[in-house]
């Protein structure tokens, strides 16, 4: 009782929860109270019916705080929440490949004329150049199924990395594939070595531009402490699945929530974020984004009908998630996948005829950058 229901602590609100006037989001806000009570939210007053409340109150900043104060003549009961506001939001998709190691040991090798020449960025340059997609490649350091390591990458391909630094970025994702959930009880300090080691590498044979922070990291587990080290690093956006986490192709869905892979999420927030798909965590300064679509999981025929279904779910944005695995592209990896490119291509496809821009999620708040204008 006495609070307010609506929303909840970290609600990324836009166009979509209210009516938006020059800028100016009029957010309804609503609760319950005492029957009896006097309710006003940021001293407007309230809407009684019963023991529920509601109030239109303008959301103008960033981050606003929102107070619901009850007064009757036990006294004043008050509940505060903080939201934060995607101003000018519009529809955009994120598209970031985790556990890239096979694409540079082969450069490391080979010694391509030109990065383009290596049949996987060729093929991310082609989704470039025919959609506009924008990638984020996550790094490993080591590659486990080749020994190699990033050290051994040339700076010869610096300028034509820069070149491409506008759609093609990387970033720090592990040190290696193996062992699994290499950072769930992981120290803080091992997490910001790992971290600084792989983009201290990318700047060096690809330029500062080439480098962005990421918004997932390898098993989605890391303790708050080694999560306060990332984003003193720039880290704002975190995606995970976070509840009834599938670890493998062949895994069944579970029956029972289970909260797993998920940055050490407690419940509540997995089952709103399994609802509602973006949190905001005041505590920690981080986005958190459920997973909208792995590629490698999913069949070309599956993938436009889930994806229908991540649109119909996406009541209060317009965010689509795209992720996939770099090893399925591989045909050395023992679970290749012959038909990855085109569950790439599908899901890019689809995005673009559905109206969805190619951004940074780990840019502005989640690729929109209003607020830096």
């Amino acid at each position: 009782m006495n609070q307010i229901t609506s929303l909840r602590n970290g609600t990324i609100v836009n166009k979509f929860y209210g009516k938006v006037t020059d800028g100016v989001l009029a957010l309804p806000v609503s609760g319950v109270a005492d029957e009896d009570a006097a309710v006003t939210v940021n001293g407007v007053e309230a809407q009684r019916l019963g023991a529920h409340f509601t109030a239109v109150i303008p959301v103008s900043e960033k981050i606003t705080e929102i107070t619901m104060t009850a007064e009757n003549t036990l006294g004043k009961v008050t509940h505060s929440i903080k939201v934060l506001y995607d101003k000018d939001s519009f529809k955009r998709y994120n598209f970031l490949i985790d556990d890239n190691s096979f694409f540079w040991t082969e450069i490391v090798k080979t010694k391509p004329r030109s990065l383009f020449d290596q049949f996987y960025l060729k093929f991310l340059k082609k989704m470039h150049d025919e959609y506009g997609t924008k990638f984020t490649l996550n790094l490993f350091f080591r590659n486990d199924h080749e020994f190699c390591e990033l050290s051994s990458m040339p700076d010869t391909y610096k300028g034509e990395f820069a070149d491409n630094a506008d759609w093609l970025k990387m970033s720090w994702h592990a040190y290696s594939e193996f062992p699994d959930r290499p950072y769930q009880n992981a120290t803080a300090e091992k997490v910001a070595a790992d971290y600084d080691l792989i983009k201290g590498e990318i700047c060096r044979f690809a330029g500062e531009s080439s480098f962005i922070p990421p918004v997932a990291a390898h098993w989605s587990m890391i303790r708050p402490d080694g999560m306060e080290e990332l984003v003193k690093r720039g880290v704002r956006v975190m995606t995970s699945q976070f509840i009834n986490p599938k670890t493998s192709l062949t895994e069944k869905q579970k029956a029972a929530h289970l909260c797993d892979i998920g940055f050490f999420q407690n419940l509540r927030e997995c089952l709103y974020l399994e609802q509602e798909q973006i949190l905001y965590s005041f505590a920690q300064s981080v986005i958190y984004l459920h997973g909208m679509l792995i590629c490698n999981y999913w069949k070309p025929e599956d993938i436009v009908p889930k994806l229908n279904e991540v649109k119909a779910a996406s009541l209060h944005h317009e965010l689509l998630s795209l992720e996939t695995h770099e090893q399925y592209t591989f045909p050395s990896y023992f679970n290749y996948l012959p038909d990855h490119t085109e569950r790439m291509e599908t899901a890019i496809r689809w995005a673009t005829e559905e109206g969805y821009a190619p951004v940074f999620f780990a840019e502005g708040i989640l690729g929109n950058t209003a607020w830096e204008k």
